[in-house]
């Protein structure tokens, strides 16, 4: 969301959620994955197109996440599940079992509702130790 009104740029978001594969659907282009509402929230934003986007694609790296894979999105949201809708290339090099990036449409949404972060350097954060640090 906040890329979308030029608060920052795609590459300046912080967070992504690592997302197992869980299953594939050739015909119409999906890929399933456990990451849902209570992961991400339902809060969606438009494209261009007018569709609705509750996250975009990165894939997972040795450095953190790559760009935004062009031309896929999280399409829909059940309450544990999330689609990604993909292109055929993309299709092509995911499957089950694999770790997708998500970005979510609000960072601070997902962070709360994970309640601990892992950073690039595998060090672990415990949500609720970072709130008494700063908060209490």
């Amino acid at each position: 969301m906040q890329a979308q009104i030029s608060a920052c740029g795609k590459d300046e978001i912080a967070i992504a959620m690592a997302c197992p594969v869980v299953a594939r659907h050739a015909e119409r282009l999906e890929i399933i994955f456990i990451g849902g509402g209570i992961h991400f929230s339902k809060d969606y934003i438009l494209d261009a197109k007018g569709q609705k986007r509750f996250g975009d694609l990165v894939m997972i790296n040795e450095n953190g996440w790559s760009e935004v894979v062009d031309g896929c999105y999280v399409s829909k949201l059940s309450q544990e599940h999330g689609t990604l809708k993909v292109t055929p290339d993309v299709f092509k090099n995911i499957h089950a079992g694999d770790i997708v990036g998500i970005l979510p449409v609000h960072s601070c949404m997902t962070a709360n509702l994970m309640g601990g972060y892992t950073t690039l350097s595998s060090k672990k954060l415990d949500y609720f130790d970072i709130r008494k640090e700063y908060y209490i």
